[in-house]
């Protein structure tokens, strides 16, 4: 799965969704660059929910999940063997049928 982003060319930092300023140089720069980033990242933090909102069933596990070019996203875990999930560990994103993104562990 490739993720859509865009990459300022004066800090270098990779944001997602695509943006067309810079919200780390702020309006100081425009000089955004599209980018697609390959779906695979290491989670540096996440969290299960017991009570999540709802519409979701408990437990959710969530994980912030950083990418190439150090952009992170937020995503959910695909099944409950991922609630298994450490930080650090290797995941590969995709999308559910309500086109949020979702992780699973590489084995």
């Amino acid at each position: 799965m490739k993720i859509a982003a865009s990459r300022c060319k004066r800090c270098e930092r990779a944001i997602v969704p695509p943006r067309e300023v810079c919200p780390y140089c702020g309006p100081k720069t425009d000089n955004m660059e599209l980018l697609e980033l390959e779906g695979r990242g290491i989670v540096v933090s996440f969290t299960t929910l017991q009570m999540p909102p709802e519409g979701f069933t408990p437990p959710l596990t969530m994980a912030l999940v950083e990418l190439e070019h150090g952009a992170v996203v937020l995503s959910l875990a695909q099944d409950e063997h991922d609630s298994q999930v450490n930080i650090g560990c290797l995941v590969e994103l995709s999308l559910d049928s309500d086109e949020r993104l979702q992780f699973q562990l590489v084995k």
